[in-house]
This record gives structure tokens, sequence and C-alpha cells, in this order.
């Protein structure tokens, strides 16, 4: 299935064609629910993926099943109902519009006034972004929240220290074109949320019902798409990084470009970074691994798995939808389709809290923020 809008949706039948004549006197009828995955070869209502209205309790068991149900349906509604809201918000102030941008929040949020120094915009927008994107993550954002609670303390601490400070707001009032693009990215996102939101199903299962998941298909092909968002995502989420690397090294050593000898096992000594400008230089895995080598964020390295990159992107990766799997010429064998999704969803997570985490730089950059000596957290 594709297409989101009634004018533009297709269904697409893949499948062996038989005559009239060739049907038993009763023929078997099999119902397919492309949110919830199925098994491809059933021929009645008996057995696990053969049922849609019953799958999902199986697999997740009953009461993890409303909790799932009670999730998506929460996230399903802040996406139609808030983002609009907060996206009107963000876009404003990328505007610098600030008349509507007032009208927006004071109607949209319920904020009596807004303030208007600029590190109090900063603020309010992008927490506007943040009160929908946590809700559509849900409750399986336990991780980023831990993430962002412990980058928040180190970043706090570390504006004591005027090297530091002096990174952190000469780099974070360079970061407009990629407060721009990181707002860009998650508006993608959301816009197609139908086509990855199944991947929230990945974080319910209990590991010992996992194995489940591969004998089940997920009748959805969109898979083109969801790869252009997947990567869009890998990347940009990449390229934003270096903030937390920083705000470890302004914790540990007073100095954002002072890494010392913290350095991932993965890395070559000759890819070693030694200040944040050949940070910046490093190929994505090896960003990943300085990140979520720190305590409390080795959750980056599950949002941003490289090896699974690297499948995914593949110039060869195809959906095979009798099987129901991401396969390449190198990897045969490849992901299913769900834990695709799951993915997809993984990189939409590390976009949310790595949003806010850029939120500090821009705060922290505003040139009256220091006067005020107002908390960037």
């Amino acid at each position: 299935m594709s297409g989101h809008e009634l004018r533009d949706h297709r269904i697409d039948f893949k499948c062996d064609v038989v005559t009239e004549e060739d049907l038993p006197p009763e023929p078997l009828t099999i119902t397919v629910n492309p949110f919830v995955p199925s098994r491809y070869d059933a021929d009645s209502y008996s057995g696990v993926g053969a049922f849609p209205t019953l799958t999902l309790a199986s697999v997740l068991g009953h009461e993890t099943y409303l909790v799932f149900r009670e999730d998506r349906a929460e996230a399903s509604c802040h996406v139609e109902e808030l983002w609009p809201s907060a996206r009107m918000v963000f876009e404003y102030y990328l505007q610098k519009n600030w008349e509507m941008f007032d009208k927006v929040v004071t109607t949209k949020f319920d904020l009596e006034s807004v303030g208007q120094t600029s590190h109090q915009r900063t603020t309010v927008a992008y927490q506007s972004v943040a009160v929908a994107t946590v809700k559509i993550v849900g409750q399986s954002g336990d991780r980023s929240a831990k993430l962002f609670s412990r980058f928040g303390r180190k970043h706090v601490a570390a504006l004591q220290e005027m090297p530091y400070t002096t990174v952190i707001r000469t780099r974070g009032a360079d970061a407009g074109q990629l407060e721009h693009d990181l707002f860009q990215v998650v508006e993608h996102f959301i816009g197609d949320y139908e086509s990855w939101e199944m991947g929230r199903l990945v974080r319910f299962i209990d590991a010992s019902a996992a194995g489940v998941l591969e004998e089940l298909v997920l009748f959805r092909d969109e898979f083109p798409l969801v790869r252009d968002l997947y990567q869009q995502g890998f990347e940009m989420a990449c390229k934003c990084l270096w903030i937390l690397v920083a705000a470890q090294n302004g914790t540990k050593r007073k100095d954002a470009n002072a890494f010392g000898d913290d350095h991932p096992a993965t890395v070559p000594r000759a890819k070693q970074a030694k200040t944040l400008a050949q940070y910046d230089k490093l190929p994505n895995a090896y960003k990943i691994a300085y990140a979520a080598q720190v305590p409390g964020w080795e959750c980056l390295s599950m949002f941003l798995n490289s090896g699974r990159r690297n499948t995914i992107g593949h110039a060869t990766a195809r959906h095979d939808l009798r099987s129901g799997r991401i396969i390449t010429d190198k990897d045969p064998d490849g992901i299913t389709y769900i834990d695709f999704l799951g993915e997809t969803f993984g990189v939409f997570e590390a976009l949310v809290v790595l949003m806010q985490v850029l939120r500090t730089t821009r705060v922290a950059s505003s040139p009256d923020f220091f006067r005020k000596r107002t908390p960037p957290i």
C-alpha cells in the first residue's frame, strides 16, 4: 500500500493469478491489515499472524498490547492536533516573524507572554517542538530522556568554564543552517509518519517473543520513501553529535576542544580526534562511537546503528515482498521490514533529543543570555 490521501492511495497485489474455474467450492479468505504483521502463507484463521485482529495481542500479550495501543493512539493524536501548531511556531521563529510567533504561542500553547529576549524566544520555539515530538516518541522514549538529562547537567557545569563557553557560543551562533536543516528533517519524518510509525511495535516486544516477527510480513511497500527518511535522519543526527562530545570534554577538561586520552577502542589511532574540527571530519561510525562511550549515552549506538545503516543504504538494497525482508546482494538474509521500521523509529528519536541538545547551544549563543544568567536547560 502507498499514499496518504484517498486521491493518491494505491494497493498493489502481487500474488499467483488463478481463474474462477480453479477455485475450490468454498474459497478461503484471508484478511490483511497493512498496519499489522501477518503470515504470508496463511490459509486459515489459525496461528499467529493469520488473523490481524488477534495478532498484536498474541505477539505482545494482553497487558502490553493495551499499553501499545494507547501509546500509538496518543502519538497519532499529537501528530494530527499538536504538531501543526508546533510547526507554525518554529517556522515563525526561523523567519523571525515575532508578531505571528507571539500570537500562535499565546493562543495555541496557553502562554500569557513569550518574552522579548532572543534566548527566551529560542527556548519557547524549541520547547513547543519538544512538547509534540516527545509525545510522538511515546512511552518508549526513556533512554533519550536519560541522555538529555545527563547532557544538561554536563552542559550547565561546563558553562562555568570560559574555554568551553567561548566554543559553544561561537559554534552555536554559526548553527543557523544546522537548526533549519534539522527542523526540516523532523518535519519530513512527521509528514510521512504513517509510513514508519509501526516501528514502535519492535519496542514493545519481549525478547523471548522477538523471533515471532521473523515469520510475519508487514504488507506495506514504502521502502524508497522510508529509506530516504532513514538516511537523511541518520546523516543529520550525526552532524549534531559534536555538541554532546563538546559537553563531555568541557566537563572533564574544561575545554570543548580537549579530547585528552578518551578515545573509543574502535577508532584507529590515526583517526583519533584532538579538536572538534577534526571530530567533524570523522566518518559517522567514529562520531557515534565517541558520543556513545559516555555512560548514559550508550543508546546512541542503538538509535544510530552504523551496521544497519550500511545494509539499508546499500545500492542493491530492496524490499522482497514475499519474504517481507530488506535484502542486498551482499546480505541476502537482510532484516525484516518491521525491524527496518524500528531502526527508522530509532533515528527519529535521536533527532528529537538532538534537536533539544542543539537548543542549548542556540540559547547560549544569544547575545542577551549571559547578561541574564538564565539556565539553558
